[in-house]
Parts: structure tokens; C-alpha cells; sequence
């Protein structure tokens, strides 16, 4: 009994001893831990506080009242600054400053603050966007202000420091990759460069602002994506110019003189700044590389094609004079739709933004060269093809589509200039081959998109035109230089053999000519098993048969009316017959779009 009772006391001894332990290990546990955790708290209270990166804007945070310290420190310093230049601005106003002595300090003062910003943006402050857009916005109102309320500086000087501050305010994002200055500067050099004796301002050193802000917006979009500041650029450049060339044209209509409008500086100014937009234009297609092109730099030389062409003929009042150098225009288009085409490997990116400008500036200079609207139709016809065939051989599938375009604009100023009759030029030999030409052109520009195949890798026929359908463009066109050509060859005809009224003859074989050419496409496509071309033929039909009795049956009688109608009524019949014996079985695959290649594949 004694030894039990012995052993138990033994076993509660060692119970407490082992809990001892555990209370000491405890202990030191949690003091090792506390130690740890001061000494990283230490660690991170001594770490240099992180720099924010050179962001462009103010600081924001939860909320703008509580926490927003920083937000009322930039706003209480927009302030301070503001208040300086209105005092200089009171003690010049109130004639305790001379206006020479305030222009000066107001002009010191907004410089000094752009520089001030300059070192801060070294210095990776956020205070450094306040003070260079305050310092440049006081520097052009005080330029604008002082020129236009009081002219105590001349022009010349006035137009400098303007491009300066702006010049000036890209550099500094430059330096700081920065976006605002750049920004802030060439919209503000912009502004005031319009707003200067607006309506009449000196519009050579306002061209040269523009085309300089022009320039700083290139760049400023290697810096930040803003395609909003440069459409904004170029609208303000057209409309300004636009402007220019209108004030030119009043005055040399009405004979007035435009010496104060300096009409010496006009075609050099719309040269540079339409050079320069073609340049800023293939920089950003080439920097692009194998990325998407922006909108801006891929329409930016249609654009401008159009726009200087018809700027410079408008205020000349002579189109001859701007023929030649719109013509050399388009070859340098040319030149470098071609450049770009041997730079890339595949899908040759601009290459049609490029050619699309030179063909307009083509299509607006061959007639001033030539003297003649229908001349150089052909030229344009062959152009029109030779664009599809380089799309093909470039993988562009833009050019294809704009050699389709170009196709449809030779018919339509057919259809323009024989809308209203056909006087005594339209009846020579000349026009008659040259519409002939026209449509040959045509219908072989259409066969030849029958026989190639799109660009796989073209968005436009990836994904909107799989079946290449506007390959019809040519064949309408073609079709209607045709029907054009038919009813010259029948106004021959009935001009030597025929007596009577020429009125219900022509408007009879207008009738007659639209039957026998769908007539003549359905037994076509009857033959070749061609859907598409039944398709075309139908329609024709529709055309013909809307003639007939709608303007027909109400306009001309006798024998040509029983004609009109004798050759619908076969053309419906032999259309009946055709789509009777079409056959429709699954193994009989119609040649609708579907392309055969004929040519060899792309090198490279």
C-alpha cells in the first residue's frame, strides 16, 4: 500500500515537472516571436519611401475629402501660381507696370514655370504637370493677349515664341517620357495660332504653326495613344487652309487684290503640309510593323490627296496648273505603295491606303492634263485592273476592292456625261473607242477576279466578303460601258438611215438593247452552268422589263413600242426555259464565285 501511494506522488512530481518545461518553452517561443516581429517592423519603417512612376495626372485616393491631401495640395498650387500672373497682370493693367515691363515679366514668369516643371519632372515630383501646363497655357494667353489687345510685339516674334513653347513642351516629354507637356503644348501652340487675328489672320506663319503642330501630334502618340489630337490637328489644318483658298478665290473672282493674303505662299504651303502628312502617314505604317495600322495614318492619305487637290484647283481657278504637280503626286504614291509591298513578306500593310491615294489623285489630275473627261477613262480602266493583279501578287485584299472602285467610277462619269443625251463631242469616233475600250477593260477585270482567288489573310474577305461578290462591281461596270457603246453605234445608225422623230428611236433601242444583253447572259450562263451569271441576267431582265412598261408604254408608240415589248417578251421566255431546264442535283455544283487559280503562287 505504501509503495503504491509512493509511486503515484512520484508520477504527479514528474506531470508537474514536464508542465514546467512546457511553460518555459512556451515563453521563449513567444518572446523570440515578438522579437522577430519588431525587428521586421523596424526593417520596413527604416525602407525608403517608393517613388510613384512619372504618371500624368494627380493623385487620387477612396475619397476626395478625407485621405485626398495630395489632390488640395496640387489645386492650392494651380492657385498660388494663378495668383501671380493676375497680380503682374492688375500692376500692368493699373499702369504701376509699363506694358513692355508686364509683357516681358509675364512672358519671364510663364518660362520660368515651364522650366520649373522641367526640374521637377527630373526629379519624378507630381507637382511637375502643374507647372508646365500652367506655364504654357499663361505663356500663350499672354502672347494671344498682348498681340491682339495691344500689338506691342510684331508678328514675326509673336509666331516664334509660340512655335518655341510648343517645340519646347515636346522636348521635356521627351526627356521625361511624359505625355501631357507634348499634349498640352501643341493643342495650346494650335489654338492660339487660329485664334490670332481670326478671321484675318497672316496665313503663311499660321500654315507653318499648324504643319509644325502636326508634326509634334506625331510624336506625341509615341508617347500616349491620342488619335483624338491628331484628327483634331487635321480637321483644324483643312478647315484653316480651306479658309485661305476661299478669301484667295473672292478676291481673283471680283478682281479685288489679295496681296494681304500673300496668294505667292499658297500651292508651298499646301505642298508641305500635304508632303508631311504623307510622311507622317508611311512612319506610322511602318512603325506599326506587323500590328494593326490606326485609322488615322491608314486614311490619312486619301485624305489628303483629295483634299490638296482640290484645294489648290479651287483657289487657282485653273486645274492645268495643278495637273502636273498632282500627277507627280500620284507617282510618288505609287512609288511607295510599291516600297511597301517589297518591305513586308505578306499582307503588305498601306500598300493600298497608298495606292488608293495616287489613284485619286489620278483620276483628278489626268483630265487637266489631257484636256478631256473621257481620255483618260482608259487609263484609268488599266489602272483599275493592274491594282487587282498587284493586290493578288501583294496579298492586299484592300487593293482589290479599290481596283472594284475604280472600275465603277469610269462608269459612272460615263453615266454622268451621256445622263443628259449625246451632243456633238460625244457623237466622234474617239468616244466611241474610248467607251469600247472602257468596257473591254471591264468585263476582262472581272474575268480575271474570277480566275484568282482573294487573300486568305484579307479581313475584308475573311470576314464580310467571303464569296468575293463584289467582283459584280466590274461586270456592271462593264455591262453598262456596253450598253453605252450599243447605243452610240445605234445612234449612228439612225442618224444615216433613219428620218423620222429620233425621240421614240432612242428611247425604243434603249429597251431593246437592255433585252438582248440579258438574253445574251442567259444563254451565257446556261452554257458555262454559272449560277452567278443567271443571277445577272435576271436582273437585267428585271431592268429591262421595268423600262418597258413603265416608261415605254407611256412615252413612245408604234413600231418601236412593238419592238421594246417582242424582245422582253423573248427574253422572259427564254429566261422560263433556262431556269426550266437548270438542273439543281446535289452533284452539280454551280461556278458562282469560287475562283480558279491560274496564276503562281506569291514569291516569298
Amino acid at each position: 500500500m505504501g509503495v503504491e501511494k509512493y509511486s503515484f506522488e512520484r508520477q504527479i512530481q514528474e506531470l508537474n515537472e514536464q508542465v514546467r518545461q512546457l511553460n518555459q518553452r512556451v515563453t521563449q517561443l513567444e518572446s523570440s516571436m515578438t522579437e522577430e516581429a519588431v525587428a521586421k517592423s523596424i526593417q520596413l519603417s527604416r525602407q525608403p519611401v517608393q517613388q510613384p512612376a512619372k504618371e500624368d495626372m494627380l493623385p487620387t485616393g477612396a475619397s476626395l475629402l478625407v485621405g485626398s491631401s495630395s489632390l488640395l495640395q496640387h489645386i492650392s498650387a494651380v492657385c498660388f501660381l494663378l495668383v501671380a500672373a493676375l497680380g503682374l497682370r492688375a500692376l500692368t493693367d493699373n499702369g504701376l507696370l509699363e506694358l513692355e515691363v508686364g509683357t516681358a515679366l509675364g512672358i519671364g514668369y510663364a518660362a520660368a514655370l515651364i522650366i520649373g516643371g522641367y526640374l521637377l519632372y527630373r526629379k519624378n515630383k507630381s507637382m511637375a504637370p502643374i507647372f508646365t501646363t500652367t506655364g504654357s497655357l499663361l505663356m500663350f494667353s499672354v502672347l494671344v493677349e498682348t498681340y491682339t489687345r495691344f500689338a506691342s510685339l510684331p508678328d514675326e516674334l509673336v509666331y516664334i515664341m509660340l512655335a518655341v513653347t510648343g517645340i519646347g513642351m515636346a522636348v521635356i516629354s521627351y526627356i521625361n517620357k511624359a505625355a501631357v507637356p507634348i499634349i498640352i503644348g501643341t493643342l495650346g501652340m494650335c489654338a492660339a495660332a487660329v485664334v490670332i487675328d481670326y478671321p484675318n489672320p497672316y496665313f503663311p506663319y499660321l500654315g507653318l504653326l499648324l504643319w509644325i503642330s502636326n508634326i509634334l501630334g506625331f510624336f506625341a502618340t509615341r508617347l500616349k495613344r491620342c488619335s483624338w489630337l491628331r484628327w483634331l490637328l487635321l480637321f483644324t489644318t483643312h478647315f484653316m487652309l480651306q479658309i485661305w483658298g476661299l478669301k484667295l478665290s473672292g478676291l481673283m473672282n471680283h478682281g479685288g487684290s489679295a496681296e494681304h493674303l500673300s496668294p505667292n505662299w499658297f500651292i508651298p504651303i499646301i505642298t508641305l503640309i500635304g508632303a508631311t502628312f504623307v510622311m507622317i502617314s508611311l512612319f506610322g505604317i511602318i512603325r506599326s510593323g506587323d500590328e494593326k495600322i490606326s485609322k488615322f495614318d491608314f486614311s490619312l492619305p486619301v485624305i489628303n490627296a483629295g483634299w490638296c487637290y482640290v484645294a489648290g484647283i479651287y483657289a487657282l481657278k485653273d486645274p492645268t496648273l495643278f495637273g502636273a504637280p498632282a500627277a507627280a503626286a500620284a507617282i510618288v504614291h505609287f512609288a511607295l505603295a510599291y516600297w511597301l509591298s517589297r518591305r513586308q513578306t505578306s499582307n503588305a500593310q498601306g500598300t493600298n491606303t497608298f495606292m488608293a491615294g495616287g489613284l485619286i489623285l489620278a483620276c483628278l489630275s489626268l483630265p487637266a492634263l489631257l484636256g478631256n473627261i473621257f481620255l483618260p477613262l482608259p487609263i484609268l480602266s488599266v489602272l483599275a485592273i493592274a491594282t487587282c493583279y498587284f493586290s493578288y501578287r501583294w496579298s492586299s485584299g484592300g487593293m482589290r476592292i479599290t481596283s472594284y472602285l475604280l472600275q465603277v467610277y469610269v462608269s459612272v462619269i460615263f453615266s454622268i456625261e451621256f445622263i443628259g443625251g449625246i451632243d456633238d463631242q460625244q457623237r466622234s469616233p474617239a468616244i466611241l473607242i474610248v467607251v469600247l475600250i472602257c468596257s473591254m477593260i471591264a468585263l476582262g477585270h472581272y474575268y480575271y477576279a474570277r480566275r484568282t482567288k482573294p487573300p486568305e489573310r484579307s479581313q475584308i474577305f475573311s470576314h464580310y466578303d467571303k464569296r468575293d461578290q463584289s467582283a459584280l462591281l466590274p461586270l456592271f461596270s462593264g455591262l453598262t460601258n456596253s450598253f453605252f457603246t450599243c447605243m452610240l453605234l445605234a445612234y449612228y445608225a439612225l442618224q444615216h438611215y433613219y428620218q423620222e422623230d429620233m425621240t421614240f428611236a432612242l428611247i425604243g433601242t434603249q429597251s431593246i438593247i437592255i433585252n438582248l444583253a440579258a438574253i445574251f447572259i442567259m444563254i451565257r450562263a446556261f452554257f458555262n452552268d454559272n449560277t452567278e451569271l443567271r443571277n445577272v441576267a435576271i436582273l437585267v431582265l428585271v431592268i429591262g422589263g421595268s423600262k418597258v412598261f413603265i416608261i415605254d408604254l407611256f412615252r413612245i408608240s408604234g413600231a418601236w413600242l412593238v419592238c421594246s415589248i417582242f424582245t422582253f417578251g423573248i427574253a422572259a421566255a427564254l429566261a422560263s426555259l433556262v431556269l426550266a431546264r437548270w438542273r439543281t442535283g446535289p452533284s452539280d455544283q454551280r461556278q458562282q464565285s469560287e475562283p480558279v487559280i491560274n496564276e503562281p503562287e506569291i514569291e516569298g
